[in-house]
């Protein structure tokens, strides 16, 4: 009994030294799991999903000006709560579409080579929706998706799951983004970042991929 004991006492000392040796291969990994990256290739457009900003929009112009694609697509986020109260007061606050509009104007993109998609929507899985079915009425066949680092795989999944095979993509996370998946939890901002992006990518896993189109167009 005792030496069963000692050898359960060593079995769990050694599965945590074990487990503290290779934290850091193990968070590298985790961090590095969320990066989904594809080499740029000419395409149709450029899209920029909604969310972080200037670090989409500038990889964006960096990938219009490389000319890899002659137009860049910006997207529309649901509006901020007391968005129409605050202008009915006189106050201009640009939304963020509005914004990324006005950084790649000053960066040198014709307004003619930038547009943005009429449906605001407040997940990636809507966004994705709306944003297929319109890229479909563009006649647009291959786009450069721009996004943030840790949001690049999911972000990849459900593009490719609902546009199938009609739609060539590539996906170009920001490099403006500061998220490193070498060091990430060292830092809290990056450290919720995961946390919540692998929550969201169990979401879709689970859940999300296989509610039916409808339902995902109308998730607000």
């Amino acid at each position: 009994m005792r030496r069963r004991l000692v050898l359960i006492l060593l079995t769990i000392i050694g599965s945590a030294v074990l487990a503290y040796v290779a934290r850091r291969p193990l968070l590298v990994a985790l961090g590095n799991f969320l990066i989904e990256q594809d080499v740029p290739h000419a395409a149709d457009a450029i899209v920029v999903l909604s969310g972080s900003i200037p670090d989409r929009i500038l990889e964006a112009v960096d990938l219009y000006h490389a000319q890899w694609a002659p137009r860049i697509i910006l997207t529309r986020e649901t509006p901020m709560p007391g968005l129409d109260d605050l202008r009915a007061k006189g106050i201009t606050l640009p939304e963020h579409h509005e914004q990324n509009l006005s950084i790649a104007e000053q960066l040198g993109v014709p307004a003619t080579a930038l547009s943005v998609m009429d449906t605001p929507t407040s997940s990636t899985i809507a966004e994705a929706a709306a944003l297929v079915a319109y890229l479909r009425a563009q006649q647009i066949h291959s786009i450069l998706l721009v996004t943030s680092k840790a949001h690049a795989r999911r972000a990849a999944m459900i593009f490719r799951h609902l546009a199938g095979a009609q739609l060539t993509i590539a996906v170009c996370p920001s490099p403006y983004d500061p998220f490193a998946a070498e060091t990430w939890w060292q830092h809290r901002a990056f450290v919720r970042r995961v946390v919540i992006e692998y929550g969201k990518l169990l979401n879709y896993l689970l859940i999300d991929r296989w509610r039916g189109r409808e339902e995902v167009t109308r998730d607000k």
